[in-house]
């Protein structure tokens, strides 16, 4: 089948996706590795793969979480997958999702027949919330999906209320926040369920992995049993039947062993990410057109990614000339805007004028808008303006400082006041 895009090229990820810096900024790769991870490799071999690993991994994420249930899967993407197939909703039935996150959250929600729906943010935060949220809800609303942007987590005390007003399950998305905080409560410990991305560039990195935390017993027994056993159950004399079209979503033990060496190094570096941040917040206050990322008191970043906001008043070129400008000066930033799922997604637009299954009336209840301009202005104005590049725990108080010159200057040629 030709789509008539077989001259784009395929996205990368990883560490093939990443900038360098042309001026000697350190990357995130190569990763730091917790001194321990030659040691659980090693019980891994030596156990002949027969090791603990991911129930010993599983079992300290959820401690910390102040959790009861864990599951390490191959990758977040996989977590969701393996969490909207045991949910048992409807085909039709609606998730309400952060508009700015990865296909990712919606991956798994849509091979169930689920219907995605996207909110709005908050001006100038990217973060969605229960007053962006409500007016999207619908007798179909089963769950929403709230991402913690680039480190940092929503307001969920206001999202827990509204959802249990309304009966919907609430998952928070922690791959990017992993060691943030609300109100001094860990990020993952924040809502009903919530999903961790362990691939090598996220803030824990390990051997490309996820995880799903939660309380709820019966939904953890389903979520094995169709994600790791497949949806069978073992009959005596029989073997096994499969009662459900489950799935395979196993996390390798190298997985479970890289992550658990890097979970013991995790909280100096990101200490060491928020102490950066903030040092470079502080030098590029008061530059004309810039305007550095709020963090309110009651919340911790946790520094996935650092970005400011531009005024696009103040310059003589773009935005987005502008990122590049930055970027050829050495900080290898960039924009983003794909983060915009529904200008990302540009097939369910497609699916919705086509009324493609599950978009057909009935089985849906209506014709779902994913013009990111009409149902998420906010979220596009926000990454529009957005400026943003990964963090890195090998940041110094000297990279932050020759960043500060880079915005300085790059800024200071293009202001309209220069």
């Amino acid at each position: 089948m030709k789509t008539g895009n077989e001259k784009l090229k395929d996205a990368k990820y990883g560490s093939a996706s990443q900038i360098v810096s042309s001026v000697g900024l350190p990357s995130v790769f190569p990763r730091e590795m917790g001194p321990n991870t030659m040691k659980y490799l090693q019980e891994v071999v030596d156990s002949g793969l027969s090791s603990d690993m991911n129930s010993r991994f599983e079992k300290i994420l959820a401690e910390a979480h102040g959790r009861k249930y864990c599951m390490l899967t191959p990758g977040c993407t996989n977590a969701l997958f393996a969490l909207f197939t045991a949910l048992d909703f409807q085909p039709g039935d609606e998730i309400i999702v952060s508009p700015i996150a990865d296909y990712g959250d919606l991956c798994g929600l849509l091979f169930e027949n689920y219907i995605p729906v996207f909110c709005d943010t908050e001006p100038g935060t990217g973060l969605i919330s229960a007053r962006t949220i409500e007016s999207c809800i619908t007798e179909r609303t089963k769950a929403i999906l709230a991402v913690n942007f680039f480190g940092l987590p929503c307001d969920f005390d206001p999202i827990m209320e509204l959802a249990k007003k309304h009966n919907i399950l609430v998952i928070e998305d922690v791959c990017q926040s992993i060691l943030a905080t609300y109100n001094g409560r860990l990020s993952g410990s924040l809502a009903d369920i919530a999903v961790f991305s362990f691939d090598p560039e996220k803030t824990l990195g390990g051997d490309t992995g996820g995880a799903i935390v939660m309380d709820d017993e019966d939904l953890y027994n389903t979520i094995v049993n169709r994600a790791q056993a497949r949806g069978a159950k073992d009959f005596p004399g029989f073997g096994r039947k499969h009662l459900y079209r489950g799935i395979a979503m196993r996390a390798p033990q190298c997985t479970a062993a890289t992550c658990m060496a890097n979970w013991e190094i995790l909280p100096p570096q990101v200490e060491n990410r928020r102490k950066m941040a903030r040092l470079l917040d502080e030098k590029i206050t008061g530059i004309e057109g810039v305007i550095p990322y709020h963090v309110p008191e009651h919340k911790e970043h946790s520094y996935w990614m650092y970005g400011f906001s531009v005024d696009p008043d103040k310059f003589t070129i773009t935005p987005a000339d502008l990122a590049n400008e930055l970027n050829k000066a050495g900080i290898p930033c960039g924009q983003g805007k794909y983060y915009v799922l529904p200008a990302g997604v540009p097939f369910l637009a497609e699916n919705v004028e086509n009324m493609v299954y599950p978009y057909n009336m009935p089985v849906a209840s209506r014709k779902i808008d994913y013009d990111a301009n009409n149902v998420c202005p906010e979220a596009v104005n926000f990454m529009d303006n957005w400026i943003r590049w990964l963090w890195t725990e090998k940041y110094t108080v000297q990279h932050v400082e020759l960043m500060e010159t880079i915005i300085r200057e790059v800024c200071g040629r293009y202001s309209k006041q220069s």
